[in-house]
């Protein structure tokens, strides 16, 4: 018998209906909770929508990208913590930062120590380190062209970095931020089929197929 997982969805906010919905954003230089508006950017519901194929994917949507793709330390701290005592079984971030910062390390570290399993992107090309993806604890996803539907490769066993397929029916919306989607996705299926999250991650390694 399968069961709910929890996911944490921090990216630019699902057009439909998911489980949890909260946007992130400043007034008078603080940042604070509040109701998500219109969805502009089409990344999340795409992201969502991956994620959402399997119904027992419960999603927390975290709205941090409104009119871009850019998301600050601070945002994407803020989005942390409003997950930080919820029931999270998993947290989904297509997305990176350049530069590391201590607060975001610690909070990464809280949420693994608590047993939520962290998946980031990481780019195919051009940055040796991007955060969260580059943290010891958090999975790091990127594009991987070789890879057909749900098709996962692990890249770097030792640095827990995997490839996945980039493509999505939107065609503005592709690469690593997709490639998280669908290996979140993957992960979660297992997590449902009562697997622990460790014996889905050695389960995807295996290359086993549910």
């Amino acid at each position: 018998m399968s069961k709910d997982i929890y996911v944490g969805l921090i990216d630019s906010g699902c057009s439909f209906e998911t489980f949890d919905k909260v946007a992130i954003k400043q007034l008078n230089k603080e940042l604070i909770y509040t109701k998500q508006e219109q969805v502009v950017l089409k990344h999340g519901d795409v992201i969502g929508s991956i994620l959402a194929q399997n119904n027992k994917i419960n999603i927390y949507d975290v709205q941090v990208f409104e009119q871009n793709h850019s998301v600050s330390a601070h945002y994407l701290y803020k989005a942390l913590e409003y997950l930080s005592d919820k029931k999270v079984d998993v947290i989904s971030m297509s997305l990176g930062l350049l530069s590391n910062y201590q607060e975001l390390q610690n909070i990464c570290s809280y949420f693994v120590q608590k047993g939520t399993t962290l998946i980031s992107s990481f780019p195919r090309s051009g940055h040796e380190f991007v955060f969260p993806a580059s943290y010891n604890e958090v999975i790091a996803v990127t594009s991987d062209g070789r890879c057909k539907d749900f098709e996962i490769r692990v890249l770097n066993e030792k640095s827990s970095l995997f490839g996945a397929n980039p493509s999505s029916s939107e065609r503005e919306v592709a690469g690593a931020s997709v490639a998280v989607a669908k290996f979140t996705k993957v992960f979660c299926d297992y997590l449902t089929k009562g697997f622990s999250k460790e014996e889905a991650l050695n389960s995807i390694k295996k290359g086993y197929k549910i």
